[in-house]
Formats: C-alpha cells, sequence, structure tokens
C-alpha cells in the first residue's frame, strides 16, 4: 500500500473514531448523572485508601519504636471496613446502572431497526441483528459506564501518588513515574493486532449464533432431511475457528501482559532497594519503606489502568460500529396519518421495480375498485410478492406510483402510513409466541370476545378453537407448536380479518387448507366483506372463481389483466 493510500485509510479511520466517539458520548450524556455518582464514591474509597496509607506508616514506625497506637490502628481497621461498605454500594450502584442503561439501548435500537426501511434490514441475518442488540451493545453499556470515571479517577489516583511521593522522596517519584509509561506502551504496539482480533471475535459470533437460530427455528426441516451431523460438522468448524481466534487473543493479551508485569516488577524491586538503601543511611524510616512500596505500586498500576482502558475502548469502538452500521439505516418517513375511510381502492401507474438491477415488474398498471377481488398468478420469481410488498411500502417503485383511493375521493401515494388501510396474511406460519387472543390482538388490539369469535368464524376456526382446553387463552409455543399447518394458517387468516381494514391481501393464504375450508373461508370474504377490496396470491385455480380480475405474469416479464370471464383457465 502506498503512503497515499496510508494516510487516506489513516484519515478515514480517524474522522470514523471522532464520529463514534461523539455518537458515544451523545448515547451517555443522559446518565451523566450516575456516571458522576459513581465517579465521587470511587473518589471516597480512593481518599479513605490513601489516608489508610499514610496511617500506616505510622503504626509502622510506632512498632518499631515499641510502641502501639491503638487509635492509629482502629483508624486503619474503620477505613477498612468503610472500604468494604463502599465497595458493595458501588458495585450494586454500577450493575444498576449499566443494566438500565443497556436495556435502554436495546430498546432504543431495537425500534430503531423496527422503523427501518424494510428492504435495508431484510440484508441482515436475524441472529447478527440479535447478536448486535445483546453482546455488542453489553459491550458498549460495561465500556461507557466505566472508561469515563475510571480514566478520570485513574489520572486523579497518579496525581496523588505521585505527590505523595514526591513529598517523600523525589527521585523514587520520578522513576515511577519514568518506568510506567515504558509498560503502557506494550498496549500501544501491539494495539493494531488486538483490534483484528476483537473484530474477528465479533463477526464469528454473529455467524454462529445466526446459524444456530436459523436451524433450531427450523429444526423440523433439519430432521426431515437429516441435517443434523452436517449441522454437527458445521458447528465443530464454528468452533475451530472461534477457538483459534480466542487462543490468538489470549495469547497476545498473555504477552502484553507479561511485558507489563516485568517492567512493574522491575519498577517493585528497584522501589524496594532503594527504600531499603535509605534506611540503611537513616534517611528514611520502615514506615516510610512501606508508603514507597504502596504508591509505587500504585503509580503503576494507575498508568496500568490507563493502558488495561485502551483494549476497553477498541472493544467498545468495535460494537458502536457494528450498532451503528444498522442504526444507520434510512428509516421510514411517517406522517402521522390516522384516517380510516371506508373505502379504498387501488391505483397503480407505470410501475418498474428491480432488486439489484434485475428487473422483475416492467411497466405494470392497473385499477382496483373498492370491493374488488383480484387474483395475482403466476410461476415462482415473476414478481408476485414483490407487487405485495410494494402496495404494503415495503419497497418502493423505481419508476411509476402507487396511489391508495379513499372513498372515490382523495389519493394518496403509498407510504408506511397506508399500511393501516391494509390486513395481510403473509406466506407460512407467522403466528408469535403468547396465546390465541394476543395472536388476534395482533390485527386489532381493542377486539372484544365477540370480535375475535366471529373473525375466528369467518375463518372457519371457529370449531376448533372452541374444542381447545383453554380457548382463546391457549399458548402458543413458537412456530405455534401444537397446532397443524392448517389450523394457524385459519388463525392467521382471523387476524387479519379481525381489524375489518378496507383492504385485504392473502398470499398463498389458503396452501394448508383442504378444499372444502377454503371454499368457506373465501365465500366468507366475498359475502360478508363486499366492500373490501382484496388481493389474492394463488396457485390453486379453485380460487380464481372468487375473484373479480387476474393479473398473470409469467418468466418473460410480461404482464396480463384479464377480467374473469375472458380468463382462459377452468376455474370449477
Amino acid at each position: 500500500m502506498s503512503k497515499k493510500e496510508l494516510l487516506v485509510k489513516g484519515l478515514k479511520n480517524k474522522d470514523e473514531s471522532i464520529k463514534l466517539t461523539k455518537w458515544m458520548i451523545s448515547v451517555i450524556k443522559p446518565y451523566s448523572r450516575y456516571v458522576v455518582y459513581i465517579f465521587i464514591i470511587s473518589v471516597i474509597s480512593m481518599v479513605i485508601s490513601y489516608a489508610s496509607t499514610i496511617i500506616g506508616k505510622y503504626v509502622v514506625d510506632d512498632a518499631t519504636k515499641g510502641e502501639i497506637n491503638f487509635k492509629n490502628m482502629m483508624f486503619m481497621c474503620g477505613t477498612t471496613i468503610v472500604s468494604i461498605l463502599i465497595g458493595i454500594g458501588s458495585t450494586i450502584l454500577s450493575n444498576y446502572i449499566n443494566e438500565k442503561f443497556s436495556f435502554t439501548l436495546r430498546t432504543k435500537f431495537f425500534n430503531d431497526i423496527q422503523r427501518s426501511v424494510w428492504l435495508d434490514v431484510s440484508k441482515y441475518h436475524s441472529g447478527d441483528l440479535v447478536t448486535r442488540l445483546t453482546s455488542d451493545i453489553s459491550t458498549i453499556s460495561d465500556s461507557l459506564i466505566s472508561i469515563i470515571p475510571n480514566t478520570i479517577l485513574i489520572v486523579f489516583q497518579l496525581v496523588i501518588s505521585f505527590c505523595i511521593l514526591f513529598y517523600y522522596d523525589k527521585p523514587i517519584a520520578l522513576f515511577a513515574l519514568i518506568i510506567g509509561p515504558i509498560g503502557a506502551l506494550c498496549m500501544v504496539i501491539f494495539k493494531e493486532r488486538y483490534k483484528k482480533y476483537q473484530a474477528e471475535l465479533r463477526q464469528t459470533e454473529s455467524e454462529y449464533r445466526s446459524f444456530m437460530q436459523e436451524n433450531l427455528s427450523s429444526l423440523t426441516v433439519v430432521k426431515t432431511f437429516q441435517k443434523e451431523d452436517d449441522n454437527e460438522i458445521q458447528m465443530e468448524d464454528f468452533r475451530r475457528k472461534r477457538l483459534g481466534l480466542v487462543y490468538k487473543n489470549s495469547k497476545l493479551s498473555s504477552i502484553m501482559g507479561a511485558l507489563m508485569k516485568l517492567v512493574y516488577s522491575a519498577g517493585y524491586v528497584i522501589a524496594f532497594c532503594w527504600g531499603s538503601y535509605r534506611i540503611s543511611t537513616g534517611d528514611i524510616t520502615y514506615g516510610t519503606l512501606t508508603i514507597f512500596i504502596t504508591l509505587v505500586s500504585r503509580v503503576q498500576g494507575s498508568i496500568s489502568g490507563l493502558a488495561g482502558i485502551i483494549p476497553q475502548y477498541y472493544s467498545m469502538m468495535i460494537s458502536a460500529k457494528r450498532i451503528c452500521g444498522v442504526v444507520d439505516l434510512k428509516k421510514e418517513s411517517y406522517i402521522g396519518a390516522t384516517q380510516m375511510p371506508e373505502k379504498v381502492g387501488v391505483k397503480v401507474e407505470n410501475v418498474d421495480f428491480a432488486y439489484d438491477r434485475e428487473m422483475i415488474l416492467n411497466n405494470l398498471s392497473f385499477e382496483a375498485v373498492p370491493g374488488e377481488k383480484i387474483a395475482i398468478v403466476g410461476p415462482s420469481g415473476t414478481g408476485k410478492t414483490t407487487i405485495i410488498r410494494l402496495l404494503l411500502a415495503l419497497t418502493h417503485p423505481n419508476n411509476g406510483s402507487i396511489k391508495y383511493i379513499l372513498d372515490d375521493k382523495v389519493a394518496e401515494l403509498a407510504s408506511p402510513d397506508s399500511r393501516r388501510y391494509i390486513s395481510y396474511v403473509p406466506q407460512g406460519n407467522t403466528l408469535l409466541s403468547g396465546t390465541i387472543a394476543d395472536n388476534l390482538r395482533v390485527g386489532y388490539k381493542d377486539a372484544t370476545e365477540e370480535d375475535m369469535n366471529r373473525a375466528l368464524r369467518m375463518a372457519s376456526a371457529d370449531r376448533f378453537v372452541s374444542k381447545l382446553p383453554n380457548g382463546l387463552d391457549t399458548v402458543l409455543s413458537e412456530k405455534s407448536g401444537g397446532l397443524s399447518e392448517g389450523q394457524a394458517q385459519r388463525i392467521s387468516i382471523a387476524r387479519a380479518l379481525i381489524g375489518n381494514k378496507p383492504i385485504i391481501i392473502l398470499d398463498e393464504a389458503t396452501s394448508a387448507l383442504d378444499e372444502k375450508t377454503e371454499a368457506s373461508v373465501l365465500k366468507s370474504i366475498t359475502e360478508e366483506m363486499v366492500s373490501k377490496t382484496c388481493f389474492i396470491i394463488t396457485h390453486r385455480r379453485s380460487m380464481l372463481k372468487y375473484c373479480d380480475r387476474v393479473i398473470e405474469l409469467d418468466e418473460e416479464g410480461g404482464i396480463t389483466i384479464k377480467p374473469i370471464s375472458e380468463y382462459a383457465v377452468n376455474t370449477n
């Protein structure tokens, strides 16, 4: 890499570090008073510790004279007890603040992710997002709560220790100050390699968590295709890769620690020898020697503490970068509209859409009037689900427009706010953990028991739900454990119908239902929801007889829109 490239890279890293540091300061700012509390408690503990050290000098000096000063001894005992009590209080306060801070961060960033543009969020694996919201936020929280007060405290401790040493012996004070940075230099030398290992460790953590989450959530598929052995091999690969990184990181940390210990041990030995020499010349007392040893250790410990903050800072910066990578995603724009018209139509004009330059839809135009039932058919991969995502404003057209016509008067561009008009039944099992009632209230949070029973009846789910031991209060586990696919699908349909929205979207919503149950559900929708606009994605010809028009997509990108009377398919 050329000097110019290295300079550009260095400036870029510097700008990024400044940006991340500013972001972290803004995050910790609301909790600054708690950080101050921790700092004050630590200062009190430090002052008591120094007082105990100085009093210890006089206890030792008295002992060498054959005297015992009970007041000083009692003072030392008292300060020890107080230090222990302060330590307990400080730990409790720190843990409380840490948990409050970290959970607040998780809540904030979880909400940020929810409100980000769907297409951007979908590029991340859910396991990776969970790792960022747990491990990375824990690292940021632990570091921010401790780095600021600890840095200030260490500087105070360094200054006070140096001043006391300087008062008793100038040469030993200067020696302690000089030898300390030599130990700190050990950390600086290895910082780039340390940062590299930390980043790789975070990445591997995301990878194996994502792998475990994905396979545990799809355990049926794993068992069906007998993937247990393959998954075991994959986990072993993750284990080897991660253990290799942990070994390298531990070896590096051990080398840095050994070098620092070597420097500080040398400092301790020199301080001890110097103090012994000063005793032999009668310049100092044994008590003063104890101060030498204690304070030299604290000066070096302070500098060591500052050096130890460096890797903690790097870890925090790596985690902050991972969090900001998600938080900086573009947010959806809401205008806060609350109007709910009785009838809503849809007007799609000259819409083009492409994923990563691959054209999916080309010049799509149609209009759905209120009450119209439209089927969307075609082979897989031709853009059926893309149309639904466009209607839901999860993605947006590259060209053209999608408008909602409210009560035949007002035209509103598709946006996150327009989702309030839509009830949606996506493909697959999308029920959440909780009771059946909880799942139904996702569609309408103020639903009464009467509302729920009506929706279940329309979805042909009322009979089997009433036979469950706890009825609406039956608890569903993840992936609606305990229910068949058909039963779960009917509850999903009921969840969509309960809100009484003007538009209903069914994406292969009856694929797990038998023909009789499917007919019953669609008959309820067409007869009891006459004014509702309905889009039905399906591969079943039997569903087309409930529709007014068909939008057919083909593999060459062609789009055909016909009334059902002209659609050349036997719908019986």
